[in-house]
């Protein structure tokens, strides 16, 4: 996943994940969310949940690369991913978020999302690091699964999406055994959709509500079906 959307509001969040903030500049809507920017994330903070800030890029010590997005697989042969998955899972609440269909011609945006709720879940895990100022900081990646039916012919990955059922048990320690068991986006099939947006998402300086207008099927084009 390159890109996703949050247009939801902080009481929608808040109400949605059962976590708290202060941070009303972590609410501004933004239609083009890349790695490196700073984004809320719903963690275990005691008994109690809480909404932080935490930047897209998963920073671990041992690790050159930051991780984007960890696919669930993973977790099973590395155990400092495993041991993070039981320490420090975290939700990432999304609205929705892109996939690109390659043509012959530039790659096609498509924006996706799940119809029967303004904000998702998707699963992530997190780390914490305390700067040279005192400051603590979070990073976050997300965690994809193999694509549903609908996803399927835009790519062949898609992001973990938690049902609100399953919060609860994925902050508070049974992220681990989840992931073993594996996740699947079958379910979703009959809420979700799928349709084309305007290039202006291909540039990440890019970001109004106009991104995930929207437009018209082209003529010899008739959606992500026809693969």
């Amino acid at each position: 996943m390159k890109r996703y959307v949050l247009e939801a509001d902080k009481f929608i969040i808040e109400e949605a994940f059962g976590g708290q903030t202060d941070a009303e500049s972590l609410f501004n809507p933004n239609y083009n969310v890349i790695p490196g920017n700073t984004m809320p994330i719903v963690v275990k903070d005691g008994d109690n949940r809480a909404v932080v800030s935490s930047v897209w890029g998963l920073k671990q010590e041992e690790a050159d690369d930051d991780f984007f997005e960890i696919g669930q697989e993973e977790f099973a042969v590395n155990e400092n991913l495993k041991q993070l998955a039981k320490t420090s899972p975290c939700i990432i609440p999304v609205s929705g978020f892109y996939k690109w269909k390659e043509t012959v011609d530039d790659p096609l945006p498509f924006y996706l999302r799940v119809l029967t709720t303004e904000v998702t879940g998707f699963a992530g895990i997190y780390t914490s690091f305390e700067q040279e100022d005192g400051r603590l900081i979070h990073s976050f990646a997300v965690i994809t699964m193999p694509a549903n039916a609908l996803v399927e012919p835009l790519d062949d990955r898609m992001p973990v999406i938690l049902e609100e059922k399953d919060y609860g048990r994925w902050l508070n320690g049974n992220a681990p055994e989840m992931l073993e068991n594996g996740f699947s986006g079958n379910h979703l099939l009959p809420d979700m959709s799928v349709f084309r947006v305007p290039e202006l998402v291909n540039d990440p300086s890019n970001n109004s509500k106009e991104l995930v207008q929207p437009i018209p099927k082209l003529r010899n084009y008739d959606g992500p079906e026809d693969d």
